[in-house]
């Protein structure tokens, strides 16, 4: 060994070696002023033991062989003129050839019995090169070189504590590049990327910027600032600060040899003013946006408290209400919100009608034969909303006022010139004008408006406009408005129950399906050999419920087989999913509304069971929803249904009777999807819940449902 040693320690050193020379680090043990080297293992020698070495080398001492080639750690030896802790935490350098390794140094007694101190070394370059390689496309946004979306949300969420405990306030802007199409079309996708990293490498070349953006994808880019709470005075500084601050961004940007510039419009929301949620301070800072481009572009644009989401529940809350055919077909939904009741500016950007209907639909979700009625709202005039805002699915809804204003009859002829069809509600027989019906493809009588006598006279006389009766929640309500001619119809007839006085006998192509739920719907296990008979008979109960669990809801990929479903699911899985199977087939000749609100309500008041004041069980509350219209699925009455479902004593209760534990979760149900906001409020206030909880898990469910019933 080129180490100075004695005899006497050299079979402590040749058993230690065995030991320590195949490991894949370098140890070497010193002591003493003169930083002797007592050993080295075989990979620790090697390093002064090559070719281009001279071997002598090692007997300096450390001080002149392992810390002259590693300068820190004399730094962190007890020997090395220091006086420091020996067992230190680890830490990391570099060699003078610039290799990175991490070292740990230890106290022992050697074999002498004297202190010495054990140097471990292990080489990380290769590691560090990797782990940056992972981080970068983790959180690296490749073509712009900056952080990404994924970066953004850890960014922010290390923010939460703060802005939850009142430490820190700040703000969130997003920009994109106004006619940046332009250029990807005009001159290529490749000249589009050079532009955006120009973008951000300008961007970031501003002391105030560097270290603040984010690309979230095309040309969308964020900037998030935080301050410590104290450093302004109040909201209306800090915003004025900013203000000043993203005007810096504002310029026409370009390229050399290309005829197209791009300006910057800018939207931006300040927490925990607006919230302290990274998603909802996206989407008020998105809002923010719009409103930038609506006046004029190239500006920086902040969200206005008078567009916030109202804290009271009547300003809320939103539902989704159908409009059925004659025969129950549905033909439509209208977004039911009675937020922001008030007159709208022309001039503003309001969350009323379009941004709450996308937040409870999504325009991706919206792939099936209905039309959406939605409030009008003078943004549905900004060019921006009107190329993204599909015409063929959306039809506009204005209320005029009684004295019907010629700004009335310019908003309507203005949506009809923009290509939108639309629905005239809210005036009484006597107040109609023909001008007004001239712009109407779809019509509501106000439902105060009793007058049935001069409705029939005029749906008569237009029989181009399609007249829908409002409130028609039973069936002598769907009798009389259609024998005064409407043709459409909005309310829960097709959910009332049927009086029978005798058991009725359940259609045999429906069997199977009643079977399933009986199965699915015991507290025991379920009998999964019983379940795979049942749908091994039946070809359309196989593809069925296969195209079920492959559907985007559930989430399983090429299920090929009942087996493999159970194995990737569970029991509790499966028994939702079979439950949700059978309903459907129970419900097939049936308006496809009961299905709908039946799921609905079951998805949505299991999103809310964890935080009822009283903690229900989730799998319960949604078997509760579920089975809530089933009896008028089956033509049944539910004392009937219960005989004939196994289901847990206390779903039948709150079924049956008006003191069960789930009997006020339904009453609850039907609130909401009447609109009773009143009672909604007090069901949410006796149950210790958010409101903006409940709106977000009723937009989950509708959710939900669209991807359930969606193709696979």
């Amino acid at each position: 060994m080129a180490f100075k040693k004695n005899n006497k320690n050299s079979d402590f050193n040749k058993l230690l070696g065995t030991i320590l020379d195949p490991q894949d680090l370098e140890v070497f043990v010193t002591r003493g002023k003169g930083c002797e080297v007592l050993f080295a293992n075989q990979k620790a020698r090697f390093r002064f033991e090559d070719d281009d070495t001279d071997p002598e080398k090692i007997k300096e001492g450390c001080r002149g062989s392992f810390a002259k080639n590693i300068p820190d750690l004399c730094l962190n030896c007890p020997y090395g003129g220091r006086k420091v802790e020996i067992d230190y935490k680890p830490f990391d350098t570099k060699d003078l050839e610039g290799r990175t390794y991490n070292v740990k140094c230890h106290a022992v007694n050697w074999s002498d019995g004297k202190p010495a101190a054990v140097f471990f070394l292990r080489d990380i370059t290769t590691e560090i090169k990797a782990r940056k390689k992972l981080y970068s496309l983790a959180y690296i946004d490749q073509l712009t070189k900056i952080p990404n979306r994924q970066r953004l949300k850890e960014d922010f969420a290390a923010l939460e504590d703060k802005i939850l405990t009142n430490q820190a306030v700040g703000i969130v802007a997003i920009f994109d590049m106004d006619n940046f199409k332009n250029v990807n079309d005009r001159y290529g996708h490749n000249t589009g990327d050079l532009m955006l990293r120009r973008l951000a490498e300008h961007i970031q070349d501003d002391k105030d910027f560097e270290g603040h953006l984010y690309r979230l994808g095309g040309d969308e880019f964020v900037l998030l600032f935080s301050e410590p709470v104290g450093k302004f005075a109040g909201d209306d500084i800090l915003k004025k600060h900013y203000q000043d601050l993203l005007k810096k961004a504002l310029r026409a940007y370009t390229l050399p040899n290309i005829a197209v510039s791009c300006t910057l419009s800018i939207g931006a929301a300040m927490f925990p003013r607006h919230g302290n949620d990274m998603g909802d301070i996206l989407r008020k800072a998105d809002i923010a946006l719009y409103k930038a481009k609506a006046g004029g572009r190239n500006q920086v644009a902040f969200f206005e408290d008078q567009y916030e989401v109202a804290q009271k529940f009547k300003d809320l809350f939103i539902n989704i209400q159908p409009l059925l055919l004659g025969a129950g077909k549905t033909f439509g939904y209208e977004l039911v919100d009675r937020g922001n009741t008030g007159e709208v500016d022309d001039h503003s950007i309001s969350l009323n009608g379009f941004n709450r209907t996308v937040d409870a639909l999504g325009l991706n979700d919206i792939e099936n034969d209905q039309y959406y009625f939605i409030s009008y709202s003078a943004q549905l005039l900004n060019p921006t909303i009107a190329k993204i805002l599909p015409k063929e699915k959306f039809i506009v809804q204005v209320s005029p006022s009684i004295s019907m204003k010629m700004s009335d009859m310019h908003t309507c002829m203005e949506l009809r010139k923009r290509g939108y069809k639309l629905a005239i509600s809210g005036l009484k027989s006597a107040d109609v004008t023909p001008d007004l019906l001239k712009t109407a493809d779809y019509f509501k009588f106000c439902p105060d408006d009793k007058n049935y006598a001069a409705q029939k006279r005029i749906i008569a006389s237009y029989p181009r406009i399609r007249f829908i009766a409002v409130n028609v929640n039973t069936l002598s309500d769907f009798q009389a408005a259609k024998e005064s001619g409407f043709k459409l119809y909005q309310g829960y007839y097709f959910n009332e129950p049927v009086a029978t006085t005798k058991t009725k006998e359940i259609a045999p192509i429906k069997v199977n399906y009643v079977q399933l739920l009986r199965l699915s719907s015991t507290d025991g296990p379920m009998d999964f050999q019983e379940i795979s008979d049942i749908i091994s008979h039946d070809v359309a109960l196989t593809y069925k419920l296969l195209k079920i669990l492959n559907s985007a809801a559930v989430g399983l990929r090429n299920v090929s087989s009942i087996a493999m479903a159970v194995a990737y699911m569970g029991e509790e899985n499966l028994k939702k999913w079979i439950s949700v199977l059978a309903l459907r087939g129970i419900a097939e000749d049936q308006p496809m509304e009961i299905f709908r609100m039946s799921l609905i309500r079951a998805r949505f008041g299991e999103l809310l069971a964890p935080y009822f004041r009283i903690k229900y069980d989730p799998k319960k509350i949604f078997m509760v929803g579920m089975l809530s219209l089933l009896h008028v699925a089956l033509e049944m009455s539910k004392e009937q249904l219960m005989q004939e479902m196994p289901v847990a004593e206390d779903i039948q209760e709150s079924l049956l009777t008006k003191s069960g534990v789930y009997t006020g979760l339904l009453r609850f149900y039907e609130n909401y999807e009447y609109a009773n906001w009143d009672d909604v409020s007090e069901f949410t206030d006796e149950n210790r819940l958010d409101a903006q909880l409940v709106n977000d898990s009723y937009i989950e469910a509708v959710k939900w449902y669209n991807d359930l019933i969606s193709s696979p």
